[in-house]
């Protein structure tokens, strides 16, 4: 798992980021899947169990106008958030479809990869043709103007998600190996903020592990390694599939206020069962003063202790 992330973290300036985007895109198309060698297991090939998946963030126009997907974690034996992994699974066209969700947790969309291209992060993005409505839509129920008795479904939508994602939002497509792909259910499920705690319900068993909020970062404010919740805790609010502008600050003192330029904006892009466990993984967009990254936690021993299972550059928003 690489954390060069946190190692560069603030260095590039914002201005930087929006240049790099707006740079041309090299089209590479994908290539046809390879053999793979008999016997031979390594850490692409296909995982003995659970779902194989890798996860992304839709931007509309993430590529030079056009609509993309920015690779973010691949899981096959294990999870990584390794640039190159995440290319050559997009090269060999391991992902041919990915499903986008809306803010409800419900499907807004599906993304059909074409190739991939450059558009200055460190990892290269898919590149193809998505349809369906904005990620920053839910499903809204409309009387037909023709038959007062009869629904129409529309889409509305969000405003806190569009000032947070800017129209982007979570992707997810599975692994394939030559194969016609073939969607999971995903299982989905919602977190909400009860005081200073993050309250998910993890393994779907109706309870929420609450996760204090000031654990999601470590001493050097970069993503922690581990996130473990209450031994005992309740949560009087309600969950939904994402949450947006959840301010992390820097603790201080009586003698030395927390710094403002401390402060981390964190957004639950979705609670999702990725790997097919039976424990959802929450997906965290992390917005420093100068860069944003996403980072994916999993629970792959217990539900009480979430695990960092990468950390990757997205698309950055303004």
């Amino acid at each position: 798992m690489s954390r060069v992330l946190a190692l560069d973290r603030g260095s590039l300036p914002r201005v930087a980021w929006l240049v790099l985007v707006a740079c041309a895109p090299t089209l590479k198309p994908a290539e046809e899947p390879p053999e793979a060698a008999p016997g031979v297991v390594n850490k692409l090939s296909r995982a003995p169990s659970g779902h194989e998946v890798m996860v992304g963030e839709l931007c509309p126009e993430g590529a030079a106008g056009r609509p993309a997907v920015a690779p973010l974690l691949v899981r096959n034996v294990g999870w990584s958030d390794n640039a190159n992994d995440l290319g050559e699974v997009l090269e060999r066209g391991g992902v041919p479809r990915f499903v986008v969700y809306g803010v409800d947790g419900k499907l807004a969309g599906a993304f059909d990869t074409m190739g991939v291209v450059d558009v200055g992060l460190p990892q290269e993005v898919a590149t193809g043709a998505y349809a369906g409505a904005s990620p920053c839509t839910y499903p809204l129920a409309a009387k037909a103007q023709n038959d007062p008795g009869a629904t129409i479904k529309t889409r509305a939508d969000e405003p806190k998600c569009i000032a947070a994602m800017h129209g982007c939002g979570l992707a997810v497509g599975p692994l394939t190996h030559g194969d016609s792909p073939e969607v999971p259910n995903y299982q989905t499920g919602g977190a909400c903020v009860s005081g200073d705690q993050l309250a998910v319900d993890i393994d779907g068993d109706g309870r929420v592990e609450s996760f204090p909020l000031a654990g999601v970062l470590d001493s050097i404010r970069g993503p922690a390694s581990e996130w473990t919740a209450l031994p005992t805790a309740t949560a009087s609010c309600t969950p939904t599939f994402q949450l947006y502008d959840i301010k992390l600050t820097a603790p201080g003192t009586a003698k030395k206020p927390s710094d403002p330029r401390a402060t981390v904006t964190m957004d639950v892009l979705g609670v999702v069962d990725l790997d097919g466990d039976g424990r959802r993984e929450v997906v965290l967009a992390l917005r420093f003063p100068t860069t944003r990254s996403i980072v994916v936690y999993t629970a792959s021993q217990t539900a009480q202790r979430l695990e960092l299972a990468g950390e990757a550059t997205a698309f950055p928003q303004q």
